[in-house]
């Protein structure tokens, strides 16, 4: 992507994005009816490319990177939260889909395409390529794990799924954790011995990161989409819906069941927490609209 067409993108950014189909008639297609969404507002919307498809989790400098773009341009853009905009872009592969940034300012950004997959790994100041890491597979979702060298890359297709932990420090693939062949996205405990793993059914998986067993399982309602978690690691956050209808399941790690229900814009891709836990950000993208909305989850 050449910088002509990164500044078409950012000249073509739009907020037109509302909290459509998050009211309590939407949430009773898709959760127990004794759980209604809370009738929240983001307490800011900070505008991206249109085709946003994936963010990673904020930086305590107060920037976060996502991947946009359409098909045949991809990118990915620097935001600063607190000045509500776009800082800095870089041009990137056409078949990257995923983000994420460890704290030690690693970003990692996952390749997918019809058959294969891979991982690069870029500097987290300048977007400047380091190295480059092949999976077995197309990547679905991608974490970084809490002690800053680690990577968590779901990948696979229909018929088989894996999740390949990768050292940033060696550039190596050091194991893999067999997945659901469903599943849409993995995010480890903050201790990383373990993963919950999200499949659209709303089924939740523990799966233990030696020797791959699943140690637990919980629904948190249908038409999962993806997961965060809290930096404490008692709480998770579950993107679900369909359409123009989303919202976030607050589960209690401990009970493994669901304390209440947030609102979420329609078309939002994936979620990702502040790193003190207290905000939720949702990242929403759709070929005419992009942008970051913040929640407040305190």
């Amino acid at each position: 992507m050449n910088r002509s067409t990164l500044g078409s993108l950012i000249l073509a950014i739009t907020t037109g994005v509302t909290l459509a189909g998050c009211g309590q008639n939407a949430n009773s297609q898709m959760d127990s009816p004794t759980i209604r969404a809370a009738q929240a507002k983001p307490t800011q919307i900070i505008p991206t490319p249109a085709n946003t498809l994936f963010g990673a989790a904020p930086e305590p400098n107060g920037t976060m990177w996502i991947v946009a773009g359409p098909p045949a341009s991809h990118g990915i853009f620097q935001l600063d939260l607190s000045q509500k905009k776009v800082v800095g872009s870089v041009s990137v592969s056409n078949h990257a889909n995923t983000i994420a940034e460890s704290s030690t300012g690693i970003v990692a950004l996952g390749l997918s395409t019809s058959h294969t997959g891979a991982i690069e790994f870029l500097n987290g100041s300048s977007g400047a390529l380091l190295n480059t890491v092949p999976v077995s597979g197309p990547v679905v979702s991608l974490a970084a794990g809490d002690d800053g060298i680690t990577f968590y890359a779901l990948n696979g297709n229909s018929t088989a799924k894996s999740i390949a932990i990768i050292n940033a420090q060696t550039d190596k693939v050091e194991t893999s954790v067999p997945a659901p062949n469903d599943a849409v996205s993995a995010v480890p405990t903050p201790n990383e011995d373990s993963l919950y793993v999200l499949e659209p059914n709303g089924i939740v998986s523990q799966i233990q990161t030696a020797g791959g067993h699943i140690s637990t399982q919980f629904p948190v309602g249908h038409s999962g989409r993806a997961l965060t978690i809290g930096p404490n690691g008692h709480t998770l956050y579950v993107l679900k819906g369909q359409g123009s209808v989303r919202n976030v399941a607050v589960v209690n790690l401990a009970t493994e069941s669901v304390t209440k229900v947030l609102p979420a814009p329609a078309n939002t891709q994936n979620i990702v927490l502040s790193p003190n836990g207290q905000i939720l950000y949702d990242v929403v993208g759709a070929p005419s609209i992009g942008n970051v909305q913040s929640f407040s989850v305190r």
